[in-house]
């Protein structure tokens, strides 16, 4: 239940006494009173103090309302981002592995190359002490 409408078919606005016989007192007024000229009506009602408790308590319980909703959707989001960041932080980790897998068959693939090279160099020196050989017994036997 929102303010009563003035005449002018626009909710009426809480206003608050000035006079020195109602000081501070509450009342409902025509919003567009005393706003640069706009014409007006003369709506004007006093407020009751139960009333106006009511009103605010109501307006303070809809804000509250309100407030829960936006911090119930910040949680919501919180949530989603937090869900994001789990799937992502388990991707990178996914990845990772892989990436430390594939660090390990080139390692072990760098070695074999070493050993296939040691094993080469090996041949060629063994190759060449067979031939040095051979040609050293050849001469001997040429110069025999």
């Amino acid at each position: 239940m929102g303010q009563p409408l003035c005449f002018c078919e626009v909710e009426a606005q809480v206003r608050y006494s000035s006079t020195t016989r109602n000081p501070g007192r509450p009342f409902l007024g025509c919003p567009k009173y005393n706003t640069k000229g706009l014409p007006y009506c003369k709506y004007f009602k006093w407020v009751e103090e139960d009333e106006y408790k009511k009103s605010d308590l109501r307006e303070i319980h809809n804000e509250l309302l309100r407030t829960k909703k936006e911090l119930k959707k910040i949680l919501d989001d919180i949530e989603k981002s937090k869900i994001d960041l789990c799937k992502r932080a388990d991707e990178i980790e996914m990845k990772e592995m892989e990436l430390s897998h594939r660090n390990e068959e080139v390692v072990n693939k760098e070695m074999a190359l070493v050993v296939r090279e040691a094993e080469l160099r090996r041949s060629r020196t063994l190759l060449r002490v067979y031939w040095a050989f051979t040609f050293v017994v050849a001469c001997y036997l040429c110069c025999r």
